[in-house]
Protein backbone atom coordinates (compact mmCIF):
# COMPACT_ATOMS: atom_id res chain seq x y z
CA UNK A 1 0.00 0.00 0.00
CA UNK A 2 1.34 3.57 -0.76
CA UNK A 3 0.94 6.70 0.34
CA UNK A 4 1.28 9.74 -0.78
CA UNK A 5 2.50 12.50 0.55
CA UNK A 6 2.27 15.80 0.80
CA UNK A 7 4.51 18.27 -0.15
CA UNK A 8 5.78 20.30 2.89
CA UNK A 9 4.63 23.57 0.68
CA UNK A 10 1.26 22.58 0.22
CA UNK A 11 0.89 21.41 3.66
CA UNK A 12 -1.71 24.05 5.69
CA UNK A 13 -1.52 22.20 8.86
CA UNK A 14 1.83 24.27 9.20
CA UNK A 15 1.90 26.57 12.27
CA UNK A 16 2.59 29.97 10.17
CA UNK A 17 -0.41 30.73 8.42
CA UNK A 18 -0.02 33.83 5.78
CA UNK A 19 -2.23 36.66 5.55
CA UNK A 20 -4.56 36.77 2.76
CA UNK A 21 -5.44 39.97 0.98
CA UNK A 22 -9.25 39.91 2.13
CA UNK A 23 -8.25 39.56 6.03
CA UNK A 24 -5.41 42.10 5.65
CA UNK A 25 -8.44 44.67 4.14
CA UNK A 26 -11.07 43.12 6.68
CA UNK A 27 -9.14 43.92 9.48
CA UNK A 28 -7.72 47.46 8.12
CA UNK A 29 -11.83 48.34 7.93
CA UNK A 30 -12.64 47.37 11.52
CA UNK A 31 -9.44 49.89 12.87
CA UNK A 32 -10.36 52.54 10.32
CA UNK A 33 -14.34 52.52 12.12
CA UNK A 34 -13.04 51.95 15.60
CA UNK A 35 -11.20 55.11 15.15
CA UNK A 36 -13.73 56.66 13.64
CA UNK A 37 -16.02 56.49 16.82
CA UNK A 38 -13.34 56.77 19.16
CA UNK A 39 -13.15 60.50 16.85
CA UNK A 40 -16.72 61.50 16.70
CA UNK A 41 -17.29 60.16 20.50
CA UNK A 42 -13.83 61.29 22.15
CA UNK A 43 -12.83 64.67 23.66
CA UNK A 44 -10.96 65.57 19.61
CA UNK A 45 -13.95 66.44 17.69
CA UNK A 46 -14.52 70.32 16.48
CA UNK A 47 -18.28 70.38 18.04
CA UNK A 48 -18.31 73.62 16.34
CA UNK A 49 -20.83 73.84 13.68
CA UNK A 50 -23.04 76.68 11.88
CA UNK A 51 -25.99 76.23 14.38
CA UNK A 52 -23.58 76.61 17.54
CA UNK A 53 -24.24 80.22 18.86
CA UNK A 54 -21.73 82.28 19.93
CA UNK A 55 -23.49 83.48 22.75
CA UNK A 56 -23.15 81.22 25.30
CA UNK A 57 -25.25 83.05 27.85
CA UNK A 58 -28.65 82.48 25.56
CA UNK A 59 -29.30 78.25 26.49
CA UNK A 60 -28.45 79.76 30.18
CA UNK A 61 -31.47 82.31 29.86
CA UNK A 62 -33.85 79.44 27.85
CA UNK A 63 -33.35 76.31 29.67
CA UNK A 64 -35.30 77.69 32.67
CA UNK A 65 -38.15 78.70 30.51
CA UNK A 66 -38.42 75.43 28.52
CA UNK A 67 -37.74 73.42 31.45
CA UNK A 68 -40.89 74.92 33.10
CA UNK A 69 -43.07 74.39 30.26
CA UNK A 70 -42.15 71.15 29.91
CA UNK A 71 -43.03 70.62 33.73
CA UNK A 72 -46.24 71.79 32.98
CA UNK A 73 -46.70 69.89 30.17
CA UNK A 74 -46.04 66.35 31.85
CA UNK A 75 -48.20 67.30 34.54
CA UNK A 76 -51.11 66.79 31.71
CA UNK A 77 -52.39 63.32 31.65
CA UNK A 78 -50.69 61.02 28.92
CA UNK A 79 -52.18 60.45 25.30
CA UNK A 80 -52.12 56.89 26.12
CA UNK A 81 -55.00 57.48 28.63
CA UNK A 82 -57.15 59.48 26.64
CA UNK A 83 -60.87 57.37 25.58
CA UNK A 84 -61.24 58.86 22.43
CA UNK A 85 -60.05 61.60 19.89
CA UNK A 86 -61.99 64.35 21.39
CA UNK A 87 -61.06 63.72 25.04
CA UNK A 88 -57.03 63.55 23.69
CA UNK A 89 -57.82 67.10 21.84
CA UNK A 90 -59.18 68.50 25.63
CA UNK A 91 -55.46 67.63 26.72
CA UNK A 92 -53.60 68.59 23.96
CA UNK A 93 -55.14 72.02 24.13
CA UNK A 94 -54.18 72.26 27.69
CA UNK A 95 -50.74 71.57 26.08
CA UNK A 96 -51.01 73.76 23.32
CA UNK A 97 -51.45 76.66 25.29
CA UNK A 98 -48.48 76.03 27.31
CA UNK A 99 -46.38 75.69 23.90
CA UNK A 100 -47.53 78.71 23.29
CA UNK A 101 -46.96 80.73 26.48
CA UNK A 102 -43.41 79.23 26.12
CA UNK A 103 -42.97 80.38 22.52
CA UNK A 104 -43.89 83.26 23.42
CA UNK A 105 -41.70 83.68 26.15
CA UNK A 106 -38.49 82.44 23.53
CA UNK A 107 -39.23 85.24 20.86
CA UNK A 108 -38.71 87.68 23.98
CA UNK A 109 -35.55 86.31 24.93
CA UNK A 110 -33.19 87.27 22.40
CA UNK A 111 -29.23 86.07 21.40
CA UNK A 112 -26.10 89.02 22.84
CA UNK A 113 -24.58 87.96 19.53
CA UNK A 114 -25.69 89.69 16.50
CA UNK A 115 -24.14 86.96 14.33
CA UNK A 116 -26.66 84.44 15.97
CA UNK A 117 -29.73 86.76 15.42
CA UNK A 118 -30.35 84.18 12.36
CA UNK A 119 -29.94 80.63 13.78
CA UNK A 120 -32.37 81.69 16.86
CA UNK A 121 -34.88 83.14 14.08
CA UNK A 122 -34.84 80.22 12.35
CA UNK A 123 -35.17 77.98 15.56
CA UNK A 124 -38.27 80.70 16.63
CA UNK A 125 -39.67 80.20 13.22
CA UNK A 126 -39.68 76.20 13.39
CA UNK A 127 -41.27 76.47 16.66
CA UNK A 128 -44.32 78.74 15.25
CA UNK A 129 -44.71 76.00 12.45
CA UNK A 130 -44.86 73.12 15.20
CA UNK A 131 -47.06 75.15 17.44
CA UNK A 132 -49.23 75.27 14.58
CA UNK A 133 -49.16 71.60 13.52
CA UNK A 134 -50.15 71.21 17.33
CA UNK A 135 -53.02 72.99 17.04
CA UNK A 136 -54.20 71.63 13.59
CA UNK A 137 -53.48 68.08 15.16
CA UNK A 138 -56.12 68.93 17.92
CA UNK A 139 -58.80 70.06 15.54
CA UNK A 140 -58.33 66.88 13.99
CA UNK A 141 -58.99 65.02 17.00
CA UNK A 142 -62.02 67.32 18.23
CA UNK A 143 -63.40 66.23 15.11
CA UNK A 144 -63.52 63.07 16.43
CA UNK A 145 -60.61 61.61 13.75
CA UNK A 146 -57.72 59.77 15.12
CA UNK A 147 -55.24 60.31 13.03
CA UNK A 148 -51.63 60.19 13.26
CA UNK A 149 -49.39 63.84 14.52
CA UNK A 150 -47.45 65.46 11.34
CA UNK A 151 -45.43 68.53 11.25
CA UNK A 152 -43.50 70.25 8.25
CA UNK A 153 -41.23 69.08 6.73
CA UNK A 154 -37.61 70.08 4.97
CA UNK A 155 -35.70 68.21 2.74
CA UNK A 156 -37.26 65.26 3.53
CA UNK A 157 -36.75 65.90 7.28
CA UNK A 158 -39.44 66.66 10.00
CA UNK A 159 -38.84 70.23 11.34
CA UNK A 160 -38.80 68.95 14.88
CA UNK A 161 -35.67 66.98 14.19
CA UNK A 162 -33.58 70.30 13.09
CA UNK A 163 -35.02 72.02 16.52
CA UNK A 164 -33.96 69.51 18.33
CA UNK A 165 -30.81 69.23 17.06
CA UNK A 166 -30.33 73.24 17.65
CA UNK A 167 -30.94 72.48 21.02
CA UNK A 168 -28.95 69.76 21.70
CA UNK A 169 -26.19 71.59 19.91
CA UNK A 170 -26.66 74.57 22.19
CA UNK A 171 -26.82 72.66 25.75
CA UNK A 172 -30.48 73.14 26.17
CA UNK A 173 -32.02 69.57 26.44
CA UNK A 174 -34.84 71.52 28.18
CA UNK A 175 -36.01 72.88 24.52
CA UNK A 176 -36.55 69.72 22.79
CA UNK A 177 -39.79 69.42 21.43
CA UNK A 178 -41.97 68.32 23.86
CA UNK A 179 -43.13 64.16 23.21
CA UNK A 180 -46.78 64.69 24.80
CA UNK A 181 -48.63 64.17 20.67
Amino acid sequence: MSRSRTPPELDDTDAGRRWTPTAIALVVAVVLIIAMWVYILGPWRNREVPTTLEDLTYAARVEPVCAAAQARIEELPPAATATSPQERAEVLDDANDIVAGLVTDLHEIDPAVAADREYVDQWMADWDSYLQSRRAYAAVLASGRDEQFTVQAESGHPITQRMDGFADLNDMPSCFVPLDV
